[in-house]
């Protein structure tokens, strides 16, 4: 990776921590599972409200379920308000549990890498991120139950205008306590952007300080707050440079693509263009096994799972780089605020070392030995 400079330059180095087996693989299983639990459910869902969609899929045939997914999340992209809200705040939930723990994983072996120049095994990533999940978790759901608390306050005052008979008077009692609403408003405003900005440095923040979800929501909080500005460059740098890096991963593996089809179809000839088809979903497995036999059918299955796992680790490449960035940004921006020294991750074994040393938090000590 190199020496660090403490600066903008080191999110350059952002392309060699992503592209890393261990987190490549943490987030290829990820998102496989974000898939499974919360992607492939929605034709189950969109098939309640889109007649054309369920029409189709029983001319089909159940086979067609998993093929016609991309096509059910388009319904419900252009029909959302179509969705139950259950469905909504439950894949969000399974979302967020998931990415919870791989997220978490690649935060940690990303902010050991940066802070120490080391490599941990990604069992023992793993194993630190199941740990820290429920504050993983808890960091966003704190978050969010706090803007609809502060919101709901502002309602619970309006509420009693609904009475029949009093409302018009009791309607005045929003308008007396509109400088107290302003107040919530405001706190329920900056809960807001503070989220929306300051989330992804909560895993990040707990990777590299062992902290728990409200340490990990102040920092991230304060971090945009006392350095916006940094903030944006150091995104708006992540963000140019991996548009650059990504295009060059996907371009490196649609050759791969190229080179290993084109010589199977000349190999396999015109039973690879049906290979092809029903990994488009332009063919089902039935309509393969007639064309070509068993023995097409299983080939089939097995080189569409390859040429996936090949598409797959592009998205896993996206993912593990933006998490690593996010790290390394969080470093930064740490070294802004807190002064705190880039080489400075929490490790495990120092709980029992500070309450041999007397109590004094690691952090502390980090932040006295960078200063001195």
């Amino acid at each position: 990776m190199g020496r660090l400079r403490g600066d903008w330059r080191d999110l350059f180095a952002g392309f060699v921590i992503a592209l890393d087996v261990r987190k490549l693989v943490l987030a290829l299983t990820g998102a496989l599972l974000i898939f499974m639990f919360v992607f492939l459910p929605a034709p189950w869902v969109a098939l309640k409200y889109d007649t054309e969609l369920a029409a189709e899929l029983d001319a089909r045939g159940a086979e067609w379920y998993v093929a016609m997914v991309p096509d059910a999340i388009g319904v419900i992209y252009r029909q959302p308000w179509h969705i139950p809200f259950w469905w909504t705040c439950a894949a969000i939930l399974i979302g967020t549990a998931i990415w919870s723990l791989f997220g978490g994983a690649i935060s940690r072996i990303a902010a050991v890498e940066i802070a120490k120049e080391d490599r941990i095994r990604t069992q023992e990533a793993l194993s630190f991120a199941w740990r820290k999940w429920g504050s993983n978790f808890s960091s966003l759901v704190a978050c969010v139950l706090g803007f609809l608390f502060f919101s709901s306050l502002i309602a619970v005052v309006a509420l009693p205008g609904r009475i029949p008979g009093a409302g018009p008077w009791l309607g005045l009692l929003p308008a007396l306590l509109m400088p107290a609403l302003f107040v919530l408003s405001f706190i329920a405003s900056l809960n807001a952007l503070g989220t929306a900005f300051g989330f992804p440095l909560f895993y990040p923040a707990i990777a590299a300080e062992g902290t728990d979800a409200f340490d990990a929501i102040s920092r991230g909080f304060s971090y945009i707050y006392s350095r916006p500005w940094h903030a944006l460059a150091y995104t708006t740098v992540m963000l140019v440079h991996g548009a650059i890096s990504a295009a060059f991963i996907n371009a490196f593996g649609l050759g791969m693509l190229a080179v290993t089809c084109l010589p199977l179809r000349v190999g396999m000839g015109p039973n690879f263009d049906r290979v092809l088809d029903f990994a488009l979903g332009q063919a089902s497995y039935d309509n393969l096994v007639a064309a070509g036999g068993t023995g097409l059918g299983w080939s089939a299955i097995l080189i569409t799972s390859w040429l996936y796992l090949l598409a797959g680790l592009t998205l896993a490449y996206a993912l593990s780089y933006l998490q690593s960035q996010l790290t390394m940004i969080y470093f930064l921006l740490r070294q802004r605020v807190d002064e705190l020294p880039m080489t400075y991750v929490y490790e495990e074994r120092e709980e029992e070392e500070s309450a041999a040393a007397g109590g004094e938090k690691p952090a502390e000590a980090a932040k006295d030995g960078g200063a001195k």
